[in-house]
């Protein structure tokens, strides 16, 4: 009777993992942005700036996290955030990085994580989750803000490297850029 019960025990949950949803398999997916002026829309910035953005979501804690390393900024600079929108495309802020090194130039680091964000409903973003799920498709990128250039000095889009890379909803909306 025991092996009886722990053979249907082990059998519920085998069915049960193979039975689970892609997003339950992985909670976390880590994304990078080349981060560039000729990036920016709707018009190209020239600039010696550039830089690399990593990006860290977690459905399971509804956590952002990003390092955003900068290299050969001009002036000083004004704001950070990923913006949701494809490639080529200027949209709204979803997730502000809220840098406190407001006015640096030159090589810096901006790091930190949150869980807020901006509601964009008519970008189909009413929560944290469809947020990561943007972020996780390639429908966002990152920008630099600077005091020469407000709209934008450098840009990158966060983009899977393939649908089967997206562990949340396996769609990539974008075209992975050149490491």
């Amino acid at each position: 009777m025991r092996r009886t019960f722990l053979y249907g025990l082990m059998t519920a949950a085998l069915v049960a993992g193979a039975t689970t949803s892609p997003r339950a398999q992985g909670s976390t997916q880590t994304l990078v942005a080349v981060l560039t002026g000729g990036a920016e829309a709707p018009t190209a910035v020239n600039t010696g700036a550039h830089g690399k953005a990593t990006i860290t979501i977690d459905q399971a804690t509804g956590e952002v996290t990003w390092v955003i390393d900068v290299f050969n900024y001009p002036s000083g600079l004004t704001a950070s955030h990923i913006h949701v929108g494809s490639p080529g495309t200027a949209g709204p802020v979803i997730i502000d990085f809220a840098p406190t090194a407001i006015g640096v130039s030159g090589p810096f680091r901006l790091s930190g994580s949150t869980r807020a964000f901006a509601a964009r409903p008519a970008q189909g973003i009413r929560s944290m989750e469809e947020a990561m799920i943007a972020i996780a498709a390639g429908n966002t990128y990152v920008n630099v803000h600077s005091q020469a250039n407000p709209g934008g000095e450098i840009r990158g889009q966060l983009c899977p490297t393939s649908g089967g890379d997206n562990r949340f909803n396996g769609i990539a909306l974008c075209s992975p850029q050149p490491q």
